[in-house]
């Protein structure tokens, strides 16, 4: 394959976390190998590691952009969602869970999950977290961040194992196509988390924290 030359550092480390990512989708970050990335991106193998340093190095820079990416698809479909009028809630949080895990994200996600890649997590769930909670206080100004925090896993969770095993899961349930599609488990889920009080989310769990 011909080398490429780019405009700019910054052009040539975006086609190589781009190649890594495309290869990460089909075989996970084990299979990652620098100089497949180096071939998918028409460089040289030293190219990659001038960037990255390493093939691990490598591997948490395409964990950090997915994480940011998903962040900002994530915090911006909430921040639509603040202003959605009652009857058009279920919509604006099932906008917010297509958002997590579109297409070969879901998978490219799991896979670095699976792999331990570092990552900006934690801040990244922090955002999360503080939007949420301040959507679920448009509809109970009352609620509690420890319940936001358990529902944000809760789905977290969810979407993760339909990303995973979810077709399987749902023909094993005997879902028909149309409801075990992705787009129907998400508007139902929806339903779910909206009517869902506060109240019903506390637990005995919630008592034994607030007396520590």
């Amino acid at each position: 394959m011909a080398r490429k030359t780019h405009e700019s550092p910054q052009a040539a480390k975006t086609a190589i976390l781009d190649a890594a990512e495309a290869i990460m989708v089909e075989v996970g970050p084990a299979g990652l190998r620098i100089s497949a990335v180096a071939k998918k991106a028409g460089m040289a193998h030293p190219n990659i590691i001038h960037h990255f340093g390493s093939r691990e190095g490598l591997i948490d820079a395409v964990a950090h952009r997915v994480g940011q990416r998903a962040t900002e698809r994530i915090t911006n479909a909430i921040d639509k969602a603040l202003s959605a009028p009652p009857q058009d809630r279920v919509a604006a949080i099932t906008q917010i869970l297509e958002t997590v895990y579109p297409g070969d994200e879901g998978r490219a996600a799991v896979w670095l999950y699976l792999g331990g890649a570092s990552s900006s997590l934690k801040p990244n769930m922090q955002r999360i977290v503080e939007l949420s909670h301040r959507f679920r206080q448009t509809i109970d100004a009352d609620v509690q961040p420890a319940n936001t925090k358990r529902l944000v896993m809760l789905i977290t969770l969810a979407l993760v194992g339909e990303v995973v095993s979810g077709h399987t899961i749902k023909e094993a349930l005997g879902f028909d196509n149309t409801e075990g599609d992705r787009a129907h488990f998400k508007q139902w889920l929806a339903e779910i988390l909206l009517n869902l009080s506060d109240q019903q989310l506390t637990t005995s769990i919630n008592a034994v924290e607030s007396n520590q």
